[in-house]
């Protein structure tokens, strides 16, 4: 990854009114990962550079085969600005305008001129996620970047490295974790101690109300009779008495 590079992809998304990764994203997909300015490709290998011009549009938007990444990237904003590109249109309109020729034609394809095969939804959506990894990698290894609102102007929706005017910060911090607060102690619960006390019965049996809605006094415990305690045989008293 060229530092200078990198810059350059950012402060032409910022232009366009696009994400670095996705512009950075349908050029790799364009190049075959190589982010060159001077590959060849397509029919007859007649189309060239970052985002394969024809042609054509190589005579009508200056690119070349012998400029850098930076330079070519002007004539990238010429054919988009100029084919319909808008700030705060998606990674589909963006790729629709380079593969197509203007937003909105999801379901065309280039298939007949060299092209992969697929509609343009067909390779956004199904043949992109690698190419995304090397833009992301391109830009420095960070996919979180900042998208455009409806008016053109940048609104932050992920922390990462990148934003339009260059390098950020990253707006979240670290996630933190709670300390639970103390249970208090409150003592005694007296409801567990009756709900221990009354067993399998439940509460209710401690205190069951009576007919009518009054509650019913305690049944008085059972009667125990006294035990006496018998005297020791006294042999001497008893034969006194059979004397008499």
């Amino acid at each position: 990854m060229n530092a200078a590079d990198r810059d350059a992809l950012i402060a032409s998304a910022g232009r366009l009114g696009t994400t670095p990764l996705d512009l950075g994203t349908v050029i790799s997909y364009e190049t075959g990962g190589t982010f060159s300015p001077s590959i060849r490709g397509g029919a007859g290998n007649r189309h060239i550079g970052l985002i394969q011009f024809g042609i054509p549009e190589q005579r009508q938007y200056g690119a070349s085969q012998d400029q850098s990444f930076g330079e070519q990237l002007g004539a990238v904003e010429r054919y988009l600005t100029d084919r319909g590109f808008k700030p705060g249109m998606g990674l589909l309109d963006l790729y629709s305008t380079i593969n197509a020729g203007r937003p909105g034609r999801y379901n065309a394809s280039d298939a007949g001129n060299g092209g992969a095969p697929g509609t343009v939804a067909d390779k956004v959506n199904g043949q992109m996620a690698g190419h995304r990894a090397k833009a992301s990698a391109f830009l420095g290894g960070d996919a979180a970047m900042t998208m455009p609102s409806d008016g053109g102007a940048t609104a932050p929706v992920a922390s990462g490295r990148f934003g339009f005017s260059g390098i950020e910060p990253s707006a979240s911090s670290a996630p933190t974790m709670a300390t639970p607060d103390a249970k208090k102690d409150d003592g005694l619960d007296a409801a567990s101690i009756l709900k221990m006390l009354a067993g399998e019965k439940g509460l209710g049996s401690l205190a069951a109300p009576a007919a009518g809605g009054a509650t019913a006094a305690p049944a008085p415990p059972p009667m125990v009779p006294i035990q006496r305690r018998a005297a020791p045989f006294d042999r001497d008293a008893f034969l006194a008495l059979l004397r008499r």
